[in-house]
C-alpha cells in the first residue's frame, strides 16, 4: 500500500518523514525544481530539529511524482497539507484515482475545508471518502538556503491530533473505524506524539487551534517578526484577549455542540485560550517564523480566510459581527498587497 502526500511542504515532510521507514510515501510535485532536487538526493531529505540540538535526521522516501504520473491506478490513503484555499484546485487531478475506499488525511490551518470539499467535490454521501481531520502544534519553517528542497527545520516539538470525519456532517453519531487504519496507527506509534479523538472532541483542538493561527500567524505576518519577539509586551496580550473573546463567542454559536462539550467548557474560556496561544507561540514555538508570515514574505497568497476569516464568516452567517477579526483580516491583506506593490516597484 502507498501514501500519497499532497502538499509536501514543511507539515506534510514532517508527517512523512514519520511514515517514510515503514511504508511506501510518495509526494504529489508540482514544483519541477523541488523534484529535480529530490531526484539527486535518491528521494532523501532532511529535518533539523532545532529544539534539540539542531540534531538533523536524513530520511528518505519511496518516490515524487507529478500528479498526472501516479504510478497506482487508486489511491489507498492521501495525507493533504496544502493551503486551505487551494485544497478543491489541487485535489481535481486526482480525482479519478480517489474512491469510496479512499482514506484521506487532512492536516491545515484554518477550518471550513471539510464542508467545502463535501458541498463541491462529494455531494452525494455514499460516495464519499473516509476523511480524517488533524490539528498539529509541531512548528515547522525552511531555510532560504533550502529554497526548493524538502529539507525543513523542525522549530518546536507539539502534538498531532486526528478524528475521523463523518460522511454526514449532519449524523455525527455515526460509528467511525479510526483505530483499524494502518496509517493512523503507524502515526500513533511514531514520534510526532499523535492521538485519535472522537469528531467532538477534535472540533474543540480544532478551535483552539484555530484561536493560536488567529493571534499568532496573523500578527507575525503584519508585525514581520519570529513569535518570540511578541512575547511579554502588554499590547500583544490585550490584542490576543480582544481576537480570542471574540473568537469565542461567535464559535459557540456556530457550533451548538460546544455548549453541551464538557472538554470545551474545560478548555474553551478565554483567559484559558490566552495562555494556551501564548504557550504554543511563545514557548513550544518560539523560534518559529509562521507559515502565514513565511507567505507575506514571499508573496504568496494566504490562509487568512479560513482562520481570522473564518471567525467573519461564521459571524455572518449566525447574524453576527466579528470587527476585531474582520480587522486582522484587512491589515494582513493590506500587508501583503504593499509587499507586493513595493517587489514591483523594485524590479
Amino acid at each position: 500500500m502507498s501514501v500519497y502526500v499532497l502538499g509536501a511542504g514543511g507539515v506534510g515532510t514532517l508527517i512523512a518523514s514519520s511514515l517514510s521507514n515503514a511504508l511506501k510515501v510518495n509526494f504529489v510535485v508540482r514544483n519541477t525544481a523541488k523534484l529535480n532536487n529530490l531526484a539527486k538526493t535518491n528521494n532523501t531529505f532532511a529535518i533539523k530539529r532545532l529544539y534539540d540540538n539542531n540534531k538533523t535526521i536524513k530520511y528518505t522516501i519511496n518516490g515524487a511524482f507529478p500528479a498526472d504520473k501516479l504510478p497506482d491506478s487508486k489511491i489507498d490513503f492521501l495525507l493533504i497539507c496544502v493551503k486551505t484555499f487551494d485544497t478543491v484546485k489541487s485535489l481535481t487531478p486526482l480525482l479519478d484515482k480517489i474512491t469510496s475506499k479512499t482514506r484521506i488525511l487532512l492536516v491545515q490551518n484554518g477550518m471550513g475545508v471539510v464542508d467545502e470539499l463535501y458541498s463541491k467535490i462529494w455531494t452525494n454521501v455514499d460516495s464519499r471518502p473516509t476523511i480524517y481531520q488533524g490539528v498539529i502544534s509541531h512548528g515547522v519553517w525552511q531555510s532560504p538556503e533550502n529554497h526548493d528542497t524538502y529539507n525543513y527545520n523542525h522549530a518546536g516539538f507539539g502534538y498531532l491530533k486526528i478524528c475521523q470525519v463523518p460522511r454526514d456532517l449532519q449524523n455525527i453519531t455515526a460509528k467511525d473505524t479510526i483505530e483499524n487504519d494502518d496509517v493512523i496507527r503507524e502515526l500513533v506509534q511514531s514520534d510526532l506524539n499523535v492521538s485519535t479523538y472522537s469528531y467532538e472532541e477534535l472540533l474543540v483542538y480544532q478551535i483552539q487551534k484555530l484561536l493560536v493561527n488567529c493571534c499568532m500567524n496573523s500578527t507575525t505576518s503584519i508585525v514581520n517578526c519570529i513569535n518570540y519577539k511578541l512575547a511579554d509586551l502588554e499590547e500583544t496580550d490585550a490584542l490576543f484577549t480582544s481576537i480570542v473573546s471574540e473568537g469565542l463567542n461567535v464559535l459557540k454559536t456556530a457550533y451548538p455542540v460546544l455548549k453541551t462539550s464538557p472538554l470545551a467548557t474545560e478548555l474553551l474560556s478565554v483567559e484559558k485560550e490566552v495562555k494556551f496561544v501564548k504557550h504554543v507561540g511563545f514557548t513550544i514555538n518560539s523560534k518559529n517564523s509562521t507559515s502565514m508570515r513565511q507567505d507575506v514574505l514571499n508573496l504568496r497568497n494566504t490562509e487568512i480566510d479560513y482562520i481570522n476569516g473564518h471567525i467573519v464568516k461564521k459571524a455572518w452567517e449566525s447574524g453576527m459581527t466579528a470587527p476585531v477579526n474582520d480587522t486582522i483580516s484587512k491589515l494582513l491583506k493590506i500587508k501583503l498587497a504593499v509587499n507586493r506593490r513595493t517587489a514591483q516597484e523594485k524590479a
